[in-house]
């Protein structure tokens, strides 16, 4: 039964919980055939009504045993909730039972490594997961201490949110540390590789930890450097821009597999998707993106860890800050600049979540409870209040943003606040206006249109409710790409008139420095936005804004996908900057395959691969660029001898394990032999290399194969894990004629997978699965029928309303630039 938020606020005004002590007997957790452990957890309470009535929150496999102050009761069990009664003043609970394993990423789930049949254990508690694995008042407002006897196979290591000391061979102990909810209590368990290091801080040595499978110690103990580095440059920006030392003693990052987010900030014992420990080469950017997430998550022990919001609902306390500080600290303090980054990817993320059907405030969005809480862990609550963060700090200054943060710090330190308290805090550092700021900026949902128009020269803001205040800059840019002039706007009216100078041929873009959250319209001076010279353009942050305003315009059917294809084209090869370059190409995909009609997709997929092989030939075969078009001709070539060429190692870089699962899923889509799969999968046995295959083999372009591979997706109980990898190669693009019946079959039967799902694992699936190559009539038709006539959960709903908008802007676009136009 889902959390409600009327229930959190009555169980919080009961309770006041100081210590929590679990023992977990998981000692036979290594045997292939287990699937349960033994959890006891001890609560101690206080109740300020004697007599009243409360629940625990329980979600086992059995309830063993459930004594309260000393006497044995029968439980109330039911929907995942234990009844107490008659509580008194002072309370000591204790709760035994039988717990299963997960295989879904939530609760304390179990992995075991393909490659040599060792097991992992780890323990992800959000959002609601905690009581999967031990017995807790869940939710944000209720911390305690919390403390662990683990008991675990003798050759086993164990570590969580405190430092664990080994009692006796398989026995730890972790003692209590600083008051923590429920949802950041965390453990990990199995024979994992460990890499320690240590690193100065204002309060002492901060003892840092690096985890990973045995499996991936070789690349652990390659980055363990750079990812030490990284952290502690982050804690020292962090120090020093806060002024408050870090609280949780020894910190350990856990790179985790079969993980649903990118990380989870647990205080102490971070765990990341161990993705970030790149199988083969990564790229600047990809190891750029891995320090944004350390930066981001050291952000949270201040923002959600050392000040908990009280309730989900005030989610961009914790997200929105981690989110904008994580990219500020990073670009500032490390050898990695990340804003291009968020400009790219993180905020059309969320702008496309803002445009979405699902929209909604940044703060105070309405969680009613803990399920529709999960539904808005979206790009609204991270990059969207990142940039209006960014905002807030422009319009207050830093020195007051930063001083009423560390305000804030002080009067909550592990306790939790809301967003008044937060604002009350700058407020007393005479901060004039907040109230009415903050209300039209994280109150409200969509984004206003920022629009240059030409005679006269002006900007128009459209396309909103509640007016909005912008502060932000308006640039003209000569053919040449050099800026001709420049001029800040406040802008707080519907049309501004543009004092600058500019000329025919000229780009005239709003926000050039990509600071703003709007939808930006730029002109080019008596032309075609589509004719621009964009590589010309100096600066990256403007190249940036205009791929933003392209991407909008396709997906607002506004511009032809087409001739923003063409430009693609002609400026990739001129293209300086290889985060852009990656960009760029990623848009020309979306053009190519998700806003193009399917009639036109193969030419277009050709003069792809075709502009993609040149680059390649051209580029430096030690270079980033020559990575990134290497990666982009594996996705987007139908030259199966290519393909086998390089999976043949015939290139000047040999492939990596993952690229070469790209090699081998590109050619069993075209149709090769399936056997190529078996090959690489007796070549590669990791679990990656196992969920590659599956995708691998749901990509091979039989009807029988498709139908196989839809009936995993909806109807197998195999691990969240490896129905998501299926799912991803049940609808590509290239395969539209052959999968369009099952397309409109995927949304009448996809209440079958939703009734056996929920969390992480379901989202995920519904993601992985959608079949947004197919924005045709029939299948539109099914997605609608599916939403009105399925009973489906608040997530389920959410991600199949968003999806079906996405095909609708992808139909909508296909009418607007049919076929011949491609």
């Amino acid at each position: 039964m889902s959390l409600q938020h009327v229930e959190a606020i009555h169980r919080a005004q009961l309770l006041t919980v100081h210590r929590v002590d679990v023992d977990l007997d998981l000692r036979a957790a290594d045997r292939p055939e287990n699937t349960t452990f033994t959890s006891l957890t001890k609560i101690i309470f206080d109740c300020s009504q004697a007599g009243a009535s409360t629940f625990l929150d329980f979600r086992g496999s059995s309830l063993d045993e459930l004594w309260l102050n000393g006497e044995r009761i029968a439980p109330q069990w039911e929907d995942g909730r234990i009844q107490l009664t008659n509580l008194a003043r002072h309370n000591v609970l204790q709760v035994t039972g039988t717990m299963a394993f997960s295989d879904d990423g939530e609760g304390l789930h179990r992995h075991v490594d393909a490659s040599d049949g060792l097991v992992y254990l780890y323990a992800m508690s959000f959002l609601d997961a905690a009581p999967r694995w031990f017995g807790c008042f869940d939710q944000p407002d209720l911390k305690a201490r919390h403390s662990f006897t683990v008991r675990a196979p003798e050759s086993w290591l164990v570590r969580g949110n405190t430092p664990a000391t080994a009692t006796a061979p398989g026995c730890w102990r972790l003692a209590p540390g600083q008051p923590l909810p429920s949802y950041l209590v965390t453990l990990v368990a199995g024979p994992w590789a460990e890499v320690t290091a240590s690193h100065p801080s204002p309060t002492g040595p901060i003892e840092l930890g690096l985890y990973a499978r045995q499996s991936l110690a070789d690349e652990l103990h390659r980055d363990a450097d750079e990812l030490f580095r990284v952290t502690g440059q982050c804690f020292d920006a962090y120090h020093e821009l806060f002024g408050v030392p870090y609280a949780f003693g020894d910190y350990r990052q856990v790179f985790a597999p079969d993980f649903n987010a990118g990380a989870m900030e647990n205080p102490g014992c971070v765990i990341l998707r161990e993705q970030y420990l790149h199988r083969g080469e990564a790229t600047r950017a990809q190891r750029a993106s891995r320090a944004g997430t350390i930066a981001h998550e050291l952000a949270h022990q201040w923002f959600g860890n050392l000040v908990t919001m009280r309730w989900w609902d005030e989610l961009w306390l914790n997200e929105s800050f981690a989110e904008y500080l994580g990219h500020r600290i990073c670009s500032q303090a490390t050898d990695f600049e990340l804003w291009t980054d968020f400009g790219l990817s993180r905020k059309q993320w969320g702008s496309a979540a803002d445009q979405a059907p699902s929209t909604h405030p940044v703060a105070g969005n309405g969680a009613a409870d803990t399920t529709a809480a999960l539904a808005n862990y979206d790009g609204i609550s991270y990059s969207k209040g990142a940039a209006v963060l960014r905002q807030l700090v422009s319009w207050m200054g830093e020195e007051r943003f930063f001083a009423g943060l560390r305000a804030h710090f002080d009067a909550h330190a592990f306790g939790n606040a809301t967003m008044a308290d937060l604002a009350g805090a700058w407020q007393a550092q005479g901060v004039q206006g907040l109230d009415d700021w903050l209300r039209v900026w994280l109150g409200t949902t969509g984004l206003d249109v920022l629009r240059v128009v030409e005679h006269p020269l002006r900007l128009e803001r459209t396309d909103t409710e509640t007016p909005r205040p912008h502060a932000l800059t308006v640039a003209s840019f000569t053919p040449d790409g050099s800026e001709r002039d420049s001029s800040f706007l406040h802008v707080d009216q519907d049309s501004t008139p543009l004092e600058l100078a500019a000329e025919p041929g000229d780009l005239v873009l709003p926000d050039p420095d990509d600071q703003c959250w709007a939808r930006l319209r730029p002109v080019l001076l008596g032309g075609e936005l589509t004719d621009l010279a964009l590589s010309a353009v100096a600066s990256p942050t403007a190249r940036v804004a205009v791929l933003g305003a392209l991407r909008d315009a396709i997906r607002s059917a506004e511009t032809d996908p087409g001739q923003v294809f063409g430009l693609l084209l002609r400026e990739v090869p001129r293209e300086k900057d290889d985060t852009i370059l990656d960009a760029e190409l990623s848009l020309a995909q979306e053009c190519a395959a998700a806003f193009c009609p399917p009639a036109a997709r193969a030419g277009r997929r050709a003069r792809l691969a075709a502009t993609v092989a040149a680059l390649l030939g051209d580029s430096d075969p030690a270079s980033d660029c020559h990575l990134i078009a290497q990666r982009a001709l594996l996705a987007c070539t139908d030259d199966r001898a290519v393909l086998q060429g390089m999976l043949d190692g015939e290139t000047p870089r040999p492939l990596g394990p993952e690229d070469r699962w790209a090699a081998v899923q590109r050619l069993a889509l075209l149709g090769a032999d399936p056997a190529i799969i078996t090959e690489e999968a007796a070549r590669d046995g990791s679990s990656a290399g196992q969920l590659a295959a599956r995708t691998a083999r749901a990509l091979i372009p039989s009807q029988q194969g498709k139908r196989e591979a839809l009936d995993v997706v909806l109807t197998s109980d195999a691990s969240a894990y490896q129905i998501s990898a299926t799912a991803r190669g049940l609808f590509p693009p290239e395969q539209h004629e052959l999968t369009q019946p099952l397309a409109a079959e995927w949304f009448r039967r996809i209440n079958q997978t939703t009734a056996r799902r929920q969390g992480w694992g379901l989202t995920g699936t519904l993601r992985a699965g959608l079949p947004l190559a197919h924005a045709d009539d029939q299948t539109l038709a099914a997605a609608e029928e599916a939403l009105s006539t399925h009973d489906l959960d608040p997530t389920a709903e959410r991600a199949l309303r968003d999806g079906l908008d996405q095909l609708q802007r992808q139909n909508r676009s296909w009418r607007a630039y049919p076929a011949k136009a491609c």
